[in-house]
């Protein structure tokens, strides 16, 4: 029991601090009893060389991302899973083979170097305390049987720390043979030093019209299958959906307002207490129009002021001309339907402006940290201060700034227009209550506040009113005819030949989605849905296949129009992106022909290019003024002897043609190392996420997923 004791005094405060990891018998349920878990029965699911990912592993560490954090969907957590295991298989992979162990000592120096066991077992002097940490640890062991979930959340503790320490030696070796040379040092500084300045003649591709330029399908072809790093895509899915709602029909709308009118007028109702009837007020009469509120209305509503432009747009004419006692409805807003009540109408402003001094108090909502007086003193600072300015009113904004705890101290207090409403009950009370140039105090729940109203509109007029609103949800019945419409629905579209046209007739518009892939589970425009996903990819589909969806608020018809294959893009797929480019390039093959002559002038002539002259420009920032970055075309200007005109250059914006006019080669300096730094900074930057995609490359990943999911 002494044991058990120890365990728990500290177990609670590193069970939060490490985060525990995997809970066995918590992560066993989970897989167990969620049907969202793999149901396949491969027991790897994912082979990296020679090493093997368990399926019950991955599945370990889905739930276990699930439980820490609740708001990924299960495919996001297997994705992060997915990408965190390869990440350290492909690692691990290296540390075997350079020998890269952690060795018991190093892990004990590793856990007392660790802040969060410094914080967990510093004593009540300040002092870490070793020995507390042995005894734990040594608990945590004898309990191995009786409490094996901290025993495993502490092995997974000392793996975390392993990992992490091992990474850190691979990652060092890497960075320790990035060693740029002083050559390079020396070249990095002429690179950012170095000027040249050159004339042009350019003619930009804009000047010829796509249209006069022809791609063919196999030109697109042989183009992707000469750069086929760029064009490799992934297994995927294209479809189209029409969405049908489930939502009220118009004869459960007019049972809800039925049920409204009902609470119209008062009626007897028999009295259990008295034996007799007795007058049950109804809405329109009773002195209690909140409770009745409360007691009647989905959904609660305190009873407010309205101008006409903040009531809804289909019934502002009626109910802004209605007078105090008047019922307005029963009458349909969205999936609601209202009754309201008007109490009270006036003319009040409709907007106002003012300026406020706000002496917060400790304790008062949203104050400093440092505000310390007392609410007693802060009410005794705003009568000061309101007696001063009611005397002098032109001392308000200067006292603002100097006094205001408020975020407007530094305009001088100056609140600008606002609008009726807009402000906490108090304050809004004073403002629209008042006239121009009125000066007063005001508490509320952010302090005491000496309030000037600068400004009031013209008054308009305003009804009060509380309303019952009910909320309309669809019967039984509707419910039934909508889901027999949409079988039927469904039915016809599998037979229809052309789906968009068919759902048109119906009055549907269907929406694209293209490139699911196969691991997905959110669909725009429906959300996440992973039965429809897994349909797609069910090896018995076949493009033109229909299936209807049930969906928390309606249903998906969904109908499978294309099917990728893994590896690279087609023709059509790869349209958009390579069509661009042949263009281009078939649009410089035609500038260039024209680019003639003997000198630029004759150049520019024959070609009608436009000509200029760029000056300082370095290999570091190689930018033609009205044309932007064009490196080849400063490399080249660089290399190219003066007074010699180049070959036409394909740059990014234009076709040029360059006579370079002199290089200002930077003087030499006696130290290179500043820039050998400054290549070492540059190459070692993201170079952890660099080495493990250039890993995942260099080993065949053979991905099981699909197998199971």
């Amino acid at each position: 029991m002494a044991i058990l004791g120890q365990i728990q005094r500290r177990s609670g405060v590193l069970i939060g601090i490490i985060a525990l990891a995997l809970f066995a018998f918590v992560i066993q349920g989970l897989i167990k009893n969620s049907s969202r878990i793999g149901k396949g029965n491969s027991s790897v699911i994912a082979e990296i060389g020679d090493r093997k990912i368990p399926t019950q592993e991955f599945q370990q560490r889905v739930a276990l991302l699930q439980k820490q954090n609740p708001r990924l969907s299960n495919m996001q957590a297997m994705k992060a899973a997915w990408e965190r295991m390869i990440k350290e298989a492909v690692l691990n992979n290296q540390y075997d083979k350079l020998g890269i162990k952690i060795g018991s000592d190093r892990l004990r120096e590793l856990i007392d170097n660790n802040p969060s066991i410094k914080q967990a077992f510093t004593n009540k002097q300040g002092v870490f305390d070793e020995n507390a940490l042995l005894d734990y640890i040594d608990n945590i062991e004898k309990a191995k049987k009786t409490r094996p979930e901290a025993y495993l959340a502490w092995k997974n503790f000392e793996n975390d720390l392993i990992e992490a320490e091992k990474q850190k030696m691979y990652m060092d070796l890497v960075k320790a043979s990035i060693n740029p040379t002083l050559k390079e040092g020396e070249w990095l500084y002429h690179f950012e030093n170095d000027a040249v300045d050159f004339k042009y003649a350019a003619v930009p591709y804009n000047t010829i019209a796509d249209s006069l330029v022809k791609v063919s399908k196999d030109e697109i072809a042989t183009y992707v299958k000469n750069h086929p790093d760029k064009y490799k895509m992934e297994e995927s899915r294209d479809m189209e959906y029409v969405f049908i709602p489930v939502k009220p029909s118009d004869e459960d709308f007019k049972t809800v307002e039925n049920d409204l009118n009902k609470l119209i007028n008062d009626k007897q109702v028999y009295d259990n207490a008295s034996k007799k009837n007795i007058t049950k007020k109804g809405f329109k009469n009773t002195d209690k129009p909140e409770d009745f509120v409360a007691e009647n209305s989905d959904v609660n509503n305190a009873p407010r002021f309205y101008f006409k432009n903040q009531l809804p747009k289909e019934y502002a004419d009626s109910i802004i001309n209605l007078n105090a006692g008047d019922i307005f409805g029963p009458y349909r807003l969205g999936n609601q339907v209202y009754l309201s009540r008007v109490l009270e109408t006036k003319k009040i402003p409709d907007s106002a402006k003012a300026s406020h001094i706000l002496i917060a108090y400790k304790g008062a909502m949203r104050a400093n940290p440092n505000v310390t007086r007392t609410e007693k003193q802060a009410k005794k600072t705003a009568d000061s201060l309101l007696k001063v300015v009611q005397r002098n009113p032109s001392k308000f904004a200067e006292f603002a700034k100097k006094f205001s705890d408020g975020p407007t101290k530094t305009k001088g207090g100056d609140l600008g227009w606002f609008t009726y409403g807009r402000m906490v009950p108090e304050f809004n009370k004073f403002i629209f209550n008042g006239k121009k140039g009125k000066i007063g105090i005001v508490k509320t729940a952010f302090g005491y506040h000496v309030i000037k109203i600068n400004d009031l509109k013209a008054p308009k007029k305003a009804v009060k009113m509380i309303s019952i609103i009910k909320n309309v949800e669809p019967s039984e019945k509707t419910e039934n005819k909508i889901f027999s419409d949409v079988s039927k629905l469904t039915s016809q579209a599998m037979q229809a030949k052309d789906f968009d046209k068919f759902m048109d007739e119906k009055g549907y518009k269907a929406k694209p989605v293209r490139k699911i892939g196969r691991f997905e589970d959110n669909i725009p425009g429906l959300g996440t849905h992973r039965p429809i996903v897994k349909w797609l990819f069910n090896q018995d589909r076949n493009i033109g296949d229909v299936n209807k969806f049930d969906l928390n608020n309606g249903y998906a018809i969904v109908k499978l129009t294309g099917m990728h294959d893994k590896g690279l893009m087609t023709p059509e797929e790869a349209s958009a992106l390579v069509k661009p480019i042949l263009i281009k390039k078939k649009k410089a093959e035609i500038i260039k022909e024209k680019m003639k002559g003997n000198s630029l002038q004759e150049i520019a002539k024959n070609a009608k290019a436009k000509m200029g002259t760029a000056t300082g420009v370095t290999l570091k920032n190689p930018i033609i003024p009205g044309f932007g970055r064009e490196p080849e075309v400063v490399a080249t200007a660089f290399v190219l002897q003066p007074k010699t005109l180049s070959n036409p250059i394909e740059g990014n914006r234009a076709v040029y043609v360059i006579e370079t006019l002199k290089v200002e080669k930077a003087q030499d300096i006696k130290n290179y190392i500043p820039y050998v730094e400054q290549l070492k900074k540059q190459r070692e930057t993201g170079i952890n996420v660099k080495i493990v995609e250039a890993l995942k490359k260099a080993n065949k990943i053979e991905d099981k997923r699909s197998l199971i999911y």
